[in-house]
């Protein structure tokens, strides 16, 4: 089993938030990181990874129950 890597990002009000990151994927070219909050690892959340021109990278949460489903079969997580 691979260890889990833990991010701390800031949220839109300026706190910080500390997640473990459970699998990134590729998928048709796009990549999806799948991450939960430290204090909730079941509270499972997708984003997309985005990059700008200059190569900065954001994040955009992913919605949709098609494309969950998606990342959920190519995904290794329990």
């Amino acid at each position: 089993m691979r260890e889990k890597r833990k991010m701390t990002f800031t949220d839109e009000n300026g706190d910080k938030v500390s997640y473990t990151i459970l699998d990134q994927v590729l998928i048709n070219s796009s990549e999806y990181v799948i991450m939960a909050p430290t204090d909730n690892e079941k509270k499972l959340e997708f984003y997309k990874i985005n990059f700008d021109s200059k190569l900065n990278e954001s994040l955009t949460a992913i919605e949709s129950e098609s494309e969950i489903s998606m990342i959920k079969d190519v995904a290794h997580i329990s």
